[in-house]
């Protein structure tokens, strides 16, 4: 399991998100867990908005982060290769 926020650079207000679940922790509502978990944070943090990217296709990706309210708000389409197959980045946000 792995996790890390980045403040957005010289935006002191944003911040961008990411989780990555191993597959063997996927399905079990670990995902949900971390993310209650570090947006009870961030609102302590006197943040406006929170950004994720998110590979396509991801559809549990793209639920959980909805789950959390965020919208999409981008789609860069072939913007990087995983498995020599072109994939597609979107990105989802929420204003806290």
């Amino acid at each position: 399991m792995q996790h890390r926020g980045k403040r957005v650079k010289h935006i002191n207000t944003s911040v961008e998100v990411s989780i990555y679940l191993d597959a063997q922790c996927q399905a079990q509502g670990v995902g949900t867990q971390l993310y209650t978990a570090l947006f009870t944070h961030l609102k302590t943090r006197n943040l406006h908005a929170v950004m994720a990217g998110i590979a396509l296709p991801n559809a549990a990706s793209i639920a959980l982060h909805e789950k959390f309210s965020m919208k999409k708000v981008a789609h860069f389409q072939q913007v990087g290769k995983k498995f020599d197959d072109w994939i597609d980045v979107a990105y989802w946000q929420v204003i806290l």
